[in-house]
């Protein structure tokens, strides 16, 4: 009876310390100061085309616009839906005209592009 006992105090000890360590981890908080510097850009997804102009696959472009001016950051998400669909149509043109499947995309030219459709949104030089 003891050899039961003493059983089955460990197998609720381990069984309660698998809960224990099976809960999930508090999330982590990001900085005042990554939170002020970044806006987020809801993710872009764009038909990848072949050699003969057929949709042959898809594109998901994830990226965050850092500004560093507190109320051009206010003015970026005012104008989010804008911002967006200027990068969807400044992906999908590379993505039909420039970019193929069978090829790595060229992230040089595909950030220079959004960097430029960015300044003409915002109005920078």
């Amino acid at each position: 009876m003891m050899k039961f006992r003493l059983f089955f105090m460990i197998a609720i000890g381990c069984l309660w310390n698998n809960f224990v360590v099976a809960a999930p981890a508090p999330e982590a908080k990001p900085s005042e100061e990554e939170v002020n510097e970044y806006v987020e850009i809801p993710p872009i997804s764009v038909a990848m085309y072949n050699k003969r102009k057929r949709p042959a696959g898809t594109m998901t472009v994830m990226m965050q616009l850092k500004i560093d001016d507190e109320n051009q950051r206010a003015v970026a998400r005012k104008i989010m839906p804008r911002l967006k669909n200027a990068y969807m149509q400044e992906t999908l043109k590379l993505a039909l005209n420039f970019f193929d499947i069978s090829r790595p995309v060229n992230a040089n030219i595909l950030g220079r592009s959004l960097q430029n459709v960015t300044n003409q949104v915002l109005k920078h030089d």
